[in-house]
């Protein structure tokens, strides 16, 4: 369940042409739904024109061959609720909301918070927990938010000891939970073992993450285990450093879409020259080089 990042121009603009090009890529290496406005599609960087217009492209190009999840994560409610009625009227067939970000609210609030959302649209509701939010959003509460509010039919773990909350969480429902992982891959073994089966890794890779998943769900764990260990993990180190700069730049080395532009400001300085190094010499070592996935 690949998160885009937002293509632009070097002018800043909108790339339509990578936007939908990165669609093709995700389902032809077997996206089962394709979501937008994450973290990592720099969703607090997009204006409200341009989240309209990249949402009726991603909705355009899948053309109902997968469900689309849009994220409506906003700095506040009723902003948010804004966000899920526009992406119920655009087409969207589920939405993903983290708490609010600057005025994180407690227990209460968040209940108040996502019950709103539920009340406002009819779409399915993902949860996605971060690490702002994982003190808030416990596995108690995330339950209880699960099994009283008729919108809220899944939950993404990325906080703090997110591990460890996935087992409870798959624990304290009896394995009815949809739990989707994340955290760009961060032990995307270990969550296959403990029972996750969607994932909503960025797309820098998503050849490697969809080998991963189905090698694991085809009974195959120690195929599963080698391209985990032997291909995703070399490069993870320094990706989960420079998320933001490397998602784009690995699509663009690959051919898949045409500058990689990240959107003003950057979150960080760029990689240093050494890093960069020896980053690219290990996309050589496991076969993501340039051109290795058009």
């Amino acid at each position: 369940m690949p998160i885009l990042p937002t293509a632009i121009k070097p002018s800043g603009a909108i790339d339509e042409t990578s936007q939908r090009r990165l669609v093709r890529y995700c389902l032809d290496h077997g996206a089962v739904a394709i979501g937008h406005f994450g973290i990592a599609s720099e969703f607090h960087k997009i204006c409200d024109s341009d989240r309209k217009n990249l949402t009726e492209i991603i909705v355009d190009e899948v053309a109902g061959r997968v469900p689309v999840f849009i994220g409506v994560t906003a700095l506040g409610v009723r902003t948010a609720v804004g966000y899920a009625q526009l992406a119920e009227e655009q087409g969207a067939d589920l939405i993903m909301a983290a708490l609010p970000y600057v005025d994180m609210p407690n227990a209460a609030g968040a209940e108040a918070y996502y019950r709103s959302l539920s009340d406002s649209t009819s779409l399915p509701i993902i949860i996605q927990d971060t690490p702002a939010s994982s003190g808030v959003l416990t596995a108690e509460l995330l339950t209880r938010l699960w099994e009283t509010i008729d919108g809220v039919q899944h939950v993404k773990g990325e906080g703090k000891g997110f591990l460890e909350k996935t087992a409870e969480l798959l624990k304290q429902s009896d394995g009815h939970m949809s739990v989707i992982g994340g955290a760009g891959g961060r032990h995307l073994i270990h969550m296959l073992r403990l029972g996750v089966t969607s994932f909503m890794t960025g797309t820098e890779a998503l050849d490697l993450h969809g080998s991963t998943v189905h090698a694991y769900l085809d009974g195959d764990e120690e195929r599963a285990a080698d391209i985990y260990f032997d291909k995703i993990l070399p490069y993870l180190g320094f990706y989960l450093d420079y998320s933001e700069e490397l998602l784009k730049s690995m699509l663009h080395r690959r051919g898949i879409i045409d500058h990689p532009d990240v959107i003003a400001p950057r979150a960080c300085a760029p990689m240093s020259q050494i890093e960069r190094r020896e980053f690219d010499w290990v996309l050589e070592r496991i076969g993501l080089g340039h051109g290795s996935s058009k």
